[in-house]
């Protein structure tokens, strides 16, 4: 009976040991989350992913999912028949798309609007390292052919590749500064 006494203290040191490990452990991560995040916002854990880098294609992205935010990718393109492409409705009629998805959100750092010196306005979307490696390999390639934002599994935008994409930012016209904030609401969510 005289040992149960001795350790009596001691599991409840351990037991005392223990929780004050996890409320720190919780202290640890409460502590981080007044800090604005920057990056990204992460797509819903059921988005469907094919590569290492987090690619995937676009008969994956047809997939019913419930996302925080508007889905945006940008694919490659050509205005006819291509084997092997997949067929969807553009703006201005149908638009053939390679499968495989170029630029997705969670390549992207920031969306903004901009106006030129002739006063043009301008969506200038600001890539991150994995993003500008991946557009500047495509674009090279492909030079002549379609970039195209679908969002939401719907095309939003067409422009042509008329060089290499080499500098972490896509610019895509916009008839207005109204249109250009229309586009940013709908970004935000």
């Amino acid at each position: 009976m005289d040992t149960r006494r001795r350790f009596v203290p001691q599991i409840v040191r351990a037991a005392a040991l223990g929780a004050l490990c996890v409320v720190l452990a919780g202290c640890q991560h409460i502590r981080g989350a007044g800090v604005a995040d920057l990056s990204p916002p992460t797509l819903a854990g059921t988005y469907e992913r094919e590569g290492d880098d987090g690619t995937r294609s676009f008969l994956a992205s047809q997939t019913p999912r419930a996302l925080q935010y508007t889905q945006m990718d940008f694919y490659v393109g050509m205005p006819q028949s291509v084997p092997g492409l997949v067929q969807v409705e553009g703006p201005e009629g149908p638009l053939w798309l390679y499968p495989q998805v170029i630029v997705q959100r969670s390549d992207l750092t920031r969306v903004a609007s901009v106006r030129t010196a002739q006063g043009d306005h301008l969506l200038r979307f600001h890539l991150n390292a994995l993003g500008t490696r991946k557009l500047a390999e495509v674009s090279a390639g492909n030079v002549g052919a379609l970039l195209v934002l679908v969002m939401d599994d719907q095309v939003a935008h067409v422009a042509r590749i008329a060089q290499p994409l080499k500098q972490g930012m896509i610019y895509l016209a916009v008839p207005d500064a109204i249109a250009a904030q229309r586009f940013l609401s709908q970004v935000q969510g």
